[in-house]
């Protein structure tokens, strides 16, 4: 059965009115009355708007957060999620998530619900968004609602916090450099996603600055298994064919290293590969795979950091970058 006021009143030994006057932030009763009406609400499940309450009487409570993100099951999701609830729990975070259809969804109408029905806050995990996208939430959406983004974009106009893809890129060209790799190919994300542009970049530019090295063939993914199976199709067919190869994402490389298992293609002996995110099956295939290492309970964290400070602290979308740093898991794969 669904609390009433009535039954925090009892709960508190206050009337039902100081009760109601407290839980809108209408009243200068003692700190005591307020502690004790906020935490009997709690415990009784009665939904209590912690934003308001935190502005009123400077009360820290948990955080209400709503995580919005395109989903897909796969594992990918299962670890991102993972590390973002296992955060939450530490930072004190009650973290929801919704998943979000542009054909069906109005995002910023969705985010303007949310504001007015006990979410403190809204993260964004949307890869696909643009600049023009960013702005017509940041238009449509009340300005004193705390907003973040986990998806890079290069011109940034909503504080985001995400993983330094661009340094990623770079660390695997490096990799590959000092392994005497020197011809060299990329299998890419999907163009309209700016993670796997800087991912690119970063690679390229390593490999550009060395006069022995060259980035000789490149194909053009969608981050799927099947799209690594495709990518191995083209690659089989190459002339020349490249010593080592940069898949932007670990699902195109376990397609990959699957079909050239099929084909007798030897792993690293034939051909090095190295994936990005570093997902548990990595340690489970054969060869296990090198991949980036993302750390997502460490992002929750800086996250969920920063969200605090901004509901302290409300101040107008500066467009601040923080990046997380990654680190590169070597195993047999290259």
């Amino acid at each position: 059965m669904k609390a009433t006021l009535k039954d925090i009143a009892e709960n508190t030994g206050l009337s039902v009115s100081t009760v109601s006057r407290i839980l809108r932030g209408d009243t200068k009763t003692s700190s005591n009355n307020v502690a004790q009406t906020i935490k009997a609400a709690q415990e009784l499940n009665y939904p209590v708007n912690s934003r308001l309450l935190n502005k009123k009487y400077d009360f820290i409570s948990t955080l209400n957060v709503a995580l919005i993100s395109s989903f897909y099951p796969d594992e990918f999701y299962s670890t991102f999620y993972y590390g973002l609830n296992k955060a939450a729990r530490a930072e004190n975070v009650s973290l929801s998530f919704y998943i979000f259809d542009p054909e069906k969804d109005d995002l910023a109408g969705f985010i303007k619900t949310l504001s007015v029905n006990y979410i403190d806050a809204v993260i964004l995990f949307i890869p696909t968004l643009q600049e023009n996208d960013y702005k017509y939430i940041i238009d449509n959406v009340p300005k004193s609602f705390s907003l973040m983004s986990m998806a890079p974009l290069f011109n940034p106009i909503l504080d985001t916090i995400t993983f330094d893809s661009y340094r990623g890129g770079y660390i695997i060209a490096q990799h590959f450099y000092e392994r005497d790799y020197k011809t060299l190919g990329i299998i890419t994300g999907p163009p309209n996603k700016n993670e796997a542009l800087l991912r690119k970049n970063g690679f390229k530019d390593f490999i550009n600055q060395k006069s022995d090295a060259s980035v000789i063939w490149q194909f053009e993914g969608d981050y799927t298994f099947e799209s690594g199976k495709n990518a191995f199709e083209a690659y089989i067919e190459l002339e020349d064919k490249p010593r080592a190869i940069f898949t932007s994402n670990d699902y195109m490389c376990l397609g990959f290293l699957e079909h050239a298992s099929k084909y007798g293609i030897e792993i690293p002996g034939d051909v090095a590969l190295a994936g990005f995110d570093d997902l548990p099956i990595c340690e489970y295939v054969n060869p296990k795979m090198t991949s980036i290492h993302t750390d997502y309970n460490i992002l929750g964290e800086k996250t969920f950091s920063l969200l605090k400070q901004k509901i302290r602290n409300p101040q107008e979308h500066s467009g601040i970058l923080s990046i997380i740093p990654v680190s590169l898991s070597v195993r047999n794969s290259s």
